[in-house]
């Protein structure tokens, strides 16, 4: 892909006052966890072990193909939209919005097709009902994640954290509500609720976009700029898959594997709160993601240190709150699922500590995408995929919902740290090579205007 021109203009456009907006998004995503937690606790009350393993065998599922069916176009639109803006001319910015919400929708029918095919002969006759309701459901999830991003990448992060942590959950709840008192919950109606849930998100957060997107002047596109778009779209689809599947594959594959007891209900919960914390990186990082995108466009190093410090400052103290909590109360916490669900604590414990370890490095892994450090990248979302899984199935049947817990945590955090050791280097490398043209640079400046000798 050719280099980004950016506008002289772009030092100004980078907003200030992180470790304030930081705080606000991240008192915004507690409102959506506390909403959230609501939610499933109502519905572990309500519903049976297998039950409540069905609902959450379903999300879990849609929430890792929601994963693929995004296709790496809103990750993506978060490293270009931004330097789309940040120019004084006019860009395919709007363009680039529509592409990515219709390319959205197609990847997510076809992924929604080929797993429903492969679905239907492994699941029994109730379990498959709820299962093709989340799957039918993955294009408005998707679009909906992808809609957010975009949002994000266009510096709207106090709206759309709004409709994604604030407006989808009270919507869902409203509806698990009126669902429970009128006729009575299942996991076939709390999924329904859900997506519903989610489409309400998608409808605000399109008007968002729409109205936004109006004030800037648009580009002709040409095939090549689409086709650039596309290929580039699905490097980001491979790595942040991969990513979703170190997050989202313990519960999936839990649910699918031959299992004895009620281990994925007893696991649901110590995930449900032990990756608390992840929705704190989540949402900051979206956040940062913008400004790393333009500071490595315009080789702002000091700044791209002192954003990591202000956000390391604010995730240290919010991960040390958080163990703390999880550690001390994690069994009353437990208790409002119900006394059946004490027996979390261990796997609570287990994946709160891989969780935190991750949400203090998190942006290493954007950091080297964005720098074009794929094939690095690539390397250590397979390595650590790929031995989540071996290590899912022999602790899994070994020890049973701490077991999986344990595979989580020694992965995830195996891969932040690894991350983390990469991107330090590359930054170091690439300050490096600036200072160094900055000073042949000025030398031969300097070389110029000394006077000729007569």
């Amino acid at each position: 892909m050719p280099p980004l021109h950016v506008e002289p203009t772009v030092r100004n456009s980078v907003p200030r006052h992180e470790g304030v907006t930081t705080i606000l998004l991240t008192t915004l995503n507690v409102v959506g966890v506390l909403v959230g937690y609501i939610i499933t606790m109502l519905l572990a009350r309500q519903l049976a072990n297998d039950e409540f393993e069905q609902y959450i065998g379903a999300i879990a599922t849609l929430g890792l193909l929601a994963s693929l069916g995004e296709a790496g176009f809103g990750k993506y639109g978060l490293r270009i939209v931004p330097v789309f803006v940040a120019g004084t001319q006019p860009s395919p910015l709007r363009s680039y919005l529509r592409f990515a919400l219709g390319g959205t929708l197609l990847m997510s029918l076809l992924v929604g097709l080929g797993v429903a095919m492969i679905q239907a002969p492994m699941l029994e006759t109730h379990q498959r009902n709820v299962m093709f309701l989340a799957i039918v459901s993955l294009p408005v999830v998707a679009a909906a994640g992808v809609t957010i991003d975009l949002l994000m990448a266009l510096q709207m992060a106090t709206r759309a954290t709004l409709v994604s942590r604030v407006l989808v959950p009270l919507t869902t709840l409203w509806l698990v509500g009126i669902t429970t008192i009128e006729m009575g919950i299942t996991p076939f109606r709390a999924v329904l609720c859900f997506c519903a849930g989610s489409t309400v998100g998608l409808i605000v957060g399109m008007l968002l976009l729409i109205g936004r997107s109006r004030h800037y002047a648009n580009k002709s596109t040409d095939t090549s700029v689409l086709s650039t778009w596309a290929r580039d779209s699905f490097s980001y689809l491979v790595f942040y898959a991969l990513i979703a599947w170190l997050f989202r594959a313990t519960l999936v594959v839990a649910y699918h594997v031959p299992h004895q007891g009620h281990q994925v209900a007893i696991l649901a919960p110590a995930f449900e709160t032990g990756c608390l914390i992840l929705l704190l990186a989540k949402a900051t990082d979206k956040y940062f993601q913008p400004m790393i995108a333009l500071g490595l466009e315009t080789s702002q190093w000091r700044r791209l240190t002192e954003m990591r410090r202000t956000r390391l400052w604010v995730i240290s103290s919010g991960v040390l709150i958080f163990l703390a909590t999880v550690f001390f109360a994690g069994d009353e916490i437990l208790m409002l699922y119900g006394e059946r669900f004490a027996a979390s604590y261990i796997p609570l414990c287990i994946v709160a500590f891989g969780s935190s370890v991750w949400t203090l490095f998190s942006l290493s892994p954007t950091f080297l995408l964005f720098a074009g450090e794929r094939r690095t990248l690539l390397s250590l979302l397979c390595i650590h995929a790929v031995s989540l899984v071996v290590l899912l199935v022999l602790f899994f049947e070994a020890f049973g919902a701490a077991g999986a817990a344990a595979a989580y945590s020694i992965s995830i955090s195996s891969f932040a740290i690894s991350n983390l050791l990469f991107a330090n280097r590359h930054f170091r490398k690439l300050r490096s090579r600036s200072m160094s043209r900055r000073k042949q640079g000025r030398g031969q400046l300097s070389s110029r205007r000394e006077p000729r000798p007569s």
